[in-house]
């Protein structure tokens, strides 16, 4: 099972994982159903998904884990939204009581991580507020998932797609100014190699900063200021440098291809022998 800190052996490569981003929308609505999506896993040579929560419930999780099963493929996070940032404590407790469920989701399913988000931008409160709203909550949050054997891993966030505002901490600074107060914690790091992008930040600078505390990737790529994923080595994502420094912090975790190009199954078969290529130049030297 990978695992996202330092392994025994710093030459054990990292297993890539597919988060479909394109096809949120479809599953989410109802166009397409999850079982749909984990069929088509295989036939990419994918040895591991990463699920958004609003794929699952406690109704379907039976089906999902047979499913999961009968493919042979393994969950590397479950990627959730939670407004931590909500200036009203009842939206933060009830957050916090969903994020609970999905951390029972992980669990079950076998994934050793959510993806916790700091919360949108909202009207009102300081920025010192919503930062001590969302340590709070994430140290809260990885008081009950460490013991079930589930990280917490804060990312360097953009926008979820279901959300109607910013994240609170879209730029580098804010991240940080969070990240400092959760660093001594038991929460982790989700990096996300693109979305520095969408500011004009460096993500070599960014990740040197966060390196021994990242439990799960993001492996997107995108063009400078574009929210829109590019097929992974169309954009501007300097790959080698990051897997560089990943490696040298013994990361064997997962690389999840955040899959929201344009250009359909053609555009992620690129992106995985893209990053396929890249893992092997980079851990075979």
């Amino acid at each position: 099972m990978p695992t996202g800190l330092a392994a025994s052996s710093k030459m054990v490569k990292p297993t890539i994982a597919w988060m479909p981003v394109r096809l949120i929308h479809p599953i989410v609505q109802g166009s397409m159903t999850v079982d749909d999506w984990l069929h088509q896993a295989p036939a990419f040579g994918v040895q591991a998904v990463e699920i958004y929560h609003a794929f699952l419930s406690d109704e379907s999780l039976p089906q999902v884990k047979a499913t999961l099963s009968q493919l042979g493929l393994r969950v590397s996070q479950i990627t959730c939204a939670p407004d931590f940032t909500n200036p009203d404590p009842a939206v933060r407790a009830a957050e916090l009581d969903s994020m609970k469920q999905r951390v029972d989701w992980a669990a079950e399913l076998g994934a050793t991580a959510v993806r916790p988000t700091a919360g949108m931008v909202h009207d009102g409160g300081t920025p010192q507020e919503a930062i001590q709203y969302a340590v709070e909550y994430m140290v809260r949050l990885a008081e009950y998932a460490v013991p079930c054997g589930v990280y917490p891993c804060y990312e360097n966030h953009y926008k979820d797609r279901l959300w109607t505002r910013e994240d609170f901490s879209f730029l580098p600074e804010r991240f940080l100014q969070i990240f400092e107060q959760i660093e001594p914690t038991p929460v982790r790091v989700n990096f996300d190699f693109a979305n520095p992008l969408m500011t004009g930040a460096d993500p070599v600078a960014l990740l040197q900063r966060v390196a021994h505390k990242v439990h799960h990737v993001h492996a997107g790529d995108r063009l400078p200021g574009e929210y829109q994923h590019s097929v992974l080595g169309e954009g501007a994502v300097p790959f080698a440098p990051l897997l560089q420094i990943l490696k040298s912090h013994g990361y064997a975790g997962y690389l999840s291809i955040e899959d929201g190009q344009a250009q359909g199954d053609a555009g992620f078969r690129k992106s995985l022998t893209f990053l396929r290529a890249q893992i092997d130049a980079v851990w075979s030297a």
